[in-house]
């Protein structure tokens, strides 16, 4: 297992290999450099959190997903947005998992929209607590 917290030391240098990682046919270095990137976090990590929620493996896609909760607002919205069109309800719900360590009105308007419109029901049952979960 990866040194996530050394991962998330070496910054924004570091996101050209995890790109090419992201890029790669292994799907188990895949869904880590995607982790790590979202460690790493700031405007250049989209490049690759973006490349991995294009994802054609569901795993790598789920990392990506997961590292919304490591990433300021601004940019966990915009991958939210990206993620919330993803054919895989799992990657859906650790989407809606990351996406609960905010609770700004624009982020909760993003969960409310996926708690109206998801097609999957445990999807829909799991933003619905989430919007209600008092502050």
């Amino acid at each position: 297992e990866p040194d996530y917290a050394a991962a998330a030391k070496l910054g924004p240098e570091a996101l050209p290999f995890l790109k090419e990682l992201v890029e790669g046919a292994d799907v188990g270095l895949a869904s880590k450099a995607a982790y790590a990137a979202g460690l790493i976090g700031g405007e250049p990590s989209m490049a690759v959190l973006e490349k991995a929620a294009a994802s054609h493996d569901p795993v790598v896609r789920v990392a990506a997903a997961s590292s919304i909760r490591n990433l300021k607002e601004e940019q966990a919205g915009r991958l939210m947005d990206l993620i919330a069109k993803d054919a895989d309800a799992g990657v859906r719900k650790v989407m809606i998992k990351s996406a609960a360590k905010f609770s700004s009105p624009q982020m909760m308007a993003r969960i409310q929209k996926v708690a109206d419109k998801d097609p999957e029901p445990f999807v829909k049952e799991l933003a619905v607590k989430i919007v209600k979960k008092p502050k």
